[in-house]
């Protein structure tokens, strides 16, 4: 690690620290290390590359994720120390892929991804149904991050996505709490890899 820099973005919800890592990850030559939950809606990602690829990495996702949510903090360590890969969350494992279904990250990379966060189960589970029967897209997961937010991310063709969202997020906030709603038309190749999707 001592090698490369390391950057962190911390935000509240995960919605907004998605759009943030999308725009780390298409801003520069950086790559994903992982995320982690520090809790009560707490989310961080972690990215690595050379000094000036994170500076401009990190600039690009705080932006990005602030036009969605709340970013937190911060912060560029140029020369990490050799044991702080240990404090570091490990990489995701991407879901399994289905039997016959295309695997790699090329299999979706045409597909656009739109995620809704509540607070609670309630408006997931009704955010999930209206997303399912406004649009036809797919429920890639359901994350849990702590202080009850809970995020349903799905994928499809742009149009279905951006229904289904808009769908989801009227039902969630009819019956629950809605924190945040978000469409990507070309989320970076490795997004959802990285989060464990």
């Amino acid at each position: 690690m001592a090698s490369e820099a390391l950057g962190l973005l911390e935000c509240k919800g995960l919605v907004a620290l998605m759009e943030g890592t999308d725009a780390m990850l298409k801003a520069a030559n950086v790559e994903m290390v992982g995320w982690d939950k520090a809790g009560s809606g707490m989310v961080t990602a972690f990215v690595k590359g050379d000094v000036a690829a994170v500076k401009a990495a990190i600039d690009a996702g705080a932006e990005a994720a602030g036009r969605i949510g709340t970013v937190v903090a911060v912060n560029v360590i140029a020369r990490p120390h050799d044991e702080l890969g240990g404090l570091l969350p490990k990489a995701k494992k991407a879901a399994e892929a289905k039997p016959g279904a295309p695997v790699g990250p090329s299999s979706h990379n045409n597909q656009a991804i739109g995620s809704v966060e509540t607070k609670g189960w309630v408006g997931t589970v009704e955010a999930a149904d209206a997303m399912g029967k406004a649009a036809n897209v797919e429920v890639v997961k359901t994350i849990q991050i702590g202080g009850a937010f809970v995020t349903t991310i799905v994928r499809g063709d742009v149009g279905s996505v951006a229904a289904a969202v808009a769908a989801g997020a009227e039902a969630a906030g009819k019956v629950g709490e809605l924190i945040a709603s978000h469409v990507m038309a070309r989320p970076h190749p490795e997004l959802l890899a990285g989060y464990g999707a």
